[in-house]
């Protein structure tokens, strides 16, 4: 069971050069866990996920996210 279930922690940045935002940055942290990689066919495999984002900076353009993924690794 412990094979194929995989913690994750993933730090975004995103600074903005121009526009409606010029010159405003935000730092989002995203604890997730990952069920895979479940093999599909030689190897090829299945992995997906699921993860809480959340902004750590002043005025973020978003806040408090569900992240969902799904992967094809070989």
């Amino acid at each position: 069971m412990y094979r194929y279930f995989w913690p994750e922690f993933e730090v975004n940045y995103t600074w903005w050069p121009n526009g409606q935002r010029t010159g405003v940055n935000q730092v989002f942290l995203t604890p997730a866990l990952l069920i895979g990689r479940i093999p599909i066919h030689d190897r090829i495999g299945l992995t997906f996920g699921a993860g809480y984002q959340v902004a750590v900076t002043h005025q973020p353009a978003y806040n408090h996210s569900l992240i969902l993924t799904a992967r094809i690794p070989f």
